[in-house]
Parts: C-alpha cells; sequence; structure tokens
C-alpha cells in the first residue's frame, strides 16, 4: 500500500492510497465468502458455493460494494496509524482508479479534518491577579432584609401608593396606532413597588394610584430587553390598580431567627451565618471569572486553523448544553425556539463565534499543561473525588464514587485539575 500525504487549509489532510491489484483480491475473495453464506444456489451449501457460481449468482456492483466494505476501512486504518494522524471526523472518500482488469492497482482519496497544529506563544508572561473578597455589611443587611421579607405578613390598605407596597394591577399594551399588542396584558399582575422587576418606568406609574383608580403610561422597553421584537419600542400601557397592601413592621429578634432557620439562634450569630454564604458566593463568581480572565489571555496568544469538522462539533455539544437547560426549565424545545423566534440554523449561526473561542481556549490550555510539564497523580485524582464526595449525603457518597471509577470520568477530573493548576501557575 502507497500513502501520499498533502496538508490542504483549515488543518484537513489529503490521503491518495494506492492498494496493490494482491491486495485487493484477498480482500475481494473474503467478500466472495460472505457473499457465499447468504445466498442460496440450487444443488449447494450455503458457505459452500464455489466463486465462479457466487460470480455468476450475483451482480458486479454488489461484489465490488461488499468487497470496498473491507479495503476502505483496513487500508485508511493503517494509513492513519501509519502517518499518526489524530483525525476528528468522519473521511469523505472519493475513488480515483477501479481495478477493472488483471494488475490494475485500486486508488481512492481520502480527505480529512486533523487535530490542528498549535502555536502559544510566551503564556508565562501571563500573570492574572485575583480579586479580594470582601463582604460589606450592607450586603448582609440587604440579604437579612431579603431573606425576612420572604415571612413578611401584608395587611390590605385603602390610600395611594407609594415605594414597598405590595400591588396587585391589571395592564394592557397598546402600540402608537392604538392597537393591542401581544403578550402585554395581564388581569391582576402582582407587583412589590420598587423592586425593579417590570420595564423600567412601570412601576414609579403605580405610585401615588388609588385603589380601583386607571390611568395610562408611556413606557419605552430597554434598548436590549430579551424580546427583540420589543427592544426601544414605546408602548402606551392602561393600568388599573386593584389592591394595595402594606408589610406589617419587621423585626430581626431570637423569634424571627428561629421562624426563618427552624433553629434557636443569637441575631449575630445568624448575620455571621449569612455572611458565610455571601462569602462562599462570592469566592465562587470570583474564581469562575478569574478562570475565565486567564482563559481570555490565552486564547489572545493562541494560533491554530480551526477545521470546520470541529467547529461542527462544538456546536452540537452547545446546541446539546442549551436544549438541556431549556428542558431543565420545564419547557419544551421546539416551543422555545418558536418564543425566542429563532431556528437551530440561527442558533448555531450565532454561537460560531463563541465556539470558535471555546475550541480555541482547549487547544491553547491543553498545549501549557504539556509544555509545562503539569502532571496530576491518581492518587491526587482519588483525593479530589473524596473530596466531592464528602459534599454529598452518606446514602448518595458510594454513588458518586462509582460515578469516578468510569475510564472517561475519571480523566475528565484528572484534566480539570490539571487546567486548575495551569490557573493557580498563571495568577498572581
Amino acid at each position: 500500500m502507497k500513502v501520499e500525504v498533502k496538508k490542504l487549509p483549515k488543518s484537513e489532510i489529503q490521503l491518495t492510497i494506492t492498494v496493490s491489484y494482491e491486495t485487493y483480491c484477498k480482500w475481494e475473495k473474503k467478500a466472495l465468502e460472505d457473499i457465499g453464506k447468504e445466498i442460496k444456489v440450487p444443488g449447494f451449501r450455503a458457505g459452500h458455493i464455489p466463486e465462479d457460481v457466487i460470480l455468476q449468482n450475483v451482480s458486479k456492483e454488489t461484489v465490488k460494494a461488499t468487497t470496498l466494505d473491507y479495503v476502505l476501512p483496513q487500508t485508511y486504518a493503517e494509513a492513519v496509524k501509519e502517518h499518526d494522524l489524530q483525525v476528528i471526523c468522519q473521511p469523505k472518500v472519493e475513488v480515483k482508479s477501479d481495478v477493472k482488469k488483471e494488475g490494475d492497482d485500486f486508488v481512492y482519496v481520502v480527505v480529512v479534518a486533523v487535530m490542528p497544529e498549535v502555536e502559544v506563544k510566551d503564556y508565562k508572561k501571563i500573570k492574572v491577579a485575583r480579586k479580594p473578597v470582601k463582604v460589606e455589611r450592607k450586603s448582609i443587611d440587604d440579604t437579612v432584609q431579603m431573606i425576612m421579607d420572604r415571612y413578611a405578613e401584608w395587611k390590605e390598605v385603602d390610600r395611594k401608593a407609594k415605594e414597598g407596597d405590595r400591588a396587585e394591577v391589571g395592564f394592557e399594551g397598546f402600540d402608537e396606532e392604538g392597537k393591542a399588542l401581544p403578550n402585554t396584558a395581564s388581569k391582576n399582575h402582582p407587583v412589590i413597588l420598587g423592586s425593579k422587576t417590570m420595564v423600567p418606568g412601570f412601576e414609579d406609574a403605580i405610585i401615588s394610584m388609588g385603589k380601583g383608580e386607571s390611568k395610562e403610561a408611556d413606557i419605552t422597553f430597554p434598548k436590549d430587553y430579551h424580546s427583540k421584537a420589543m427592544q426601544g419600542k414605546k408602548v402606551k400601557f392602561k393600568i388599573t390598580l386593584n389592591r394595595l397592601e402594606e408589610k406589617n413592621e419587621q423585626k430581626l429578634d431570637e423569634a424571627m431567627v428561629e421562624m426563618i432557620t427552624g433553629q434557636k439562634q443569637s441575631v449575630g450569630d445568624f448575620e455571621k451565618l449569612v455572611e458565610e454564604d455571601l462569602k462562599s458566593e462570592m469566592e465562587r463568581r470570583n474564581q469562575q471569572e478569574h478562570d475565565n480572565a486567564v482563559v481570555s489571555e490565552i486564547i489572545k496568544i493562541t494560533k491554530a486553523e480551526i477545521p470546520e469538522a470541529l467547529v461542527d462539533q462544538e456546536l452540537d455539544y452547545m446546541l446539546h448544553e442549551q436544549k438541556h437547560r431549556v428542558e431543565d426549565q420545564g419547557l419544551e424545545w421546539e416551543q422555545f425556539l418558536k418564543h425566542v423566534k429563532k431556528t437551530e440554523e440561527n442558533f448555531r449561526k450565532d454561537n460560531r463565534k463563541a465556539a470558535e473561542e471555546r475550541i480555541m481556549a482547549r487547544l491553547g490550555v491543553q498545549h501549557i499543561i504539556k509544555d509545562a510539564k503539569i502532571e496530576i497523580t491518581d492518587k491526587e485524582v482519588e483525593a479530589k473525588i473524596d473530596e466531592i464526595a464528602s459534599k454529598y449525603p452518606d446514602d448518595q457518597k458510594k454513588k458518586v464514587k462509582e460515578y469516578y471509577k468510569d475510564e472517561q470520568a475519571f480523566r475528565n477530573l484528572r484534566h480539570n485539575l490539571a487546567a486548575d493548576k495551569l490557573i493557580d501557575m498563571l495568577s498572581k
């Protein structure tokens, strides 16, 4: 077998593979044996039919197709192994020269994407500073108040609405021509005035209204509003205040703490617990932002010709991730696409740049891990598994450890730990 290798743009390789007449005949003989086991010829037992009889009872196309089922995968695999190619997708195959007579070679051409060559500039110059974590007193007070609000008692009042009240309103939106707009109406919509959960300006319009009062308010939707159809749109809302409530005065004392936590503890201990939770969440967010910052720096100094096949694979995975998130929210994928007025093709187009960046990040990280000789021992991986399992209830610990017995899961965790070491190396 002879193999000619030619590099193509976008990390593709063209292989011209020449299979000798003798090798082709060997696989053709094997193909005829297989065919002989399947066909029925009067006077012969299956598997004991002479080759000339088989050739008389099946078409040349059948013999050729069955032969190629052996020739192509076998010789292609040999070529890939011989030239140590890291192929990343199914090959495109084109037959260039068939075996038509004795002595003819069989020649075919394969075009396949391979892992790209990666160039990373001086990564040792990367030093991303970590942000300090400090929980401000205001954050603690705001969080405590938010928790207390979940247990607040409300009473109906008959006065003008003010910030902090809970209102139930009916409303409907109309365009500048007075035509009702879809998805802008509700009958008894609850809103806490000042919570900024509605379109900017809407809650302000309710303030100073009395129960049973109606009014019109001109609201302009933000330019970055989640619904493109409403971005920057001017809407005239007709609003009616149906119900108004004010919150009973709350006091943070041990009785309130017990109501919230189900345990007797001091106000100070409760606030300390809130502070610890806030700090833990801030550390998690800071770490994520820091990791992203380091990866962004790696992307900047990484060069590689990313093959289209690799981008397509990444987009497939991103699409799968998005579907999973949507379904976790109890929505059907098709309904979600209809709601956001997009197709899967739109999704792939919109996320192409993000897919390329994710690939470039992985290539850069893998290159640096190898170049810096960052290694993770089995003992380190097992210690991490124990740490992960320790955060689960006792009845789930065994299941967690069983999961990491899978070779792929174990390997993925090893890679994640190596990436963590890389992040630390490039931090200050």
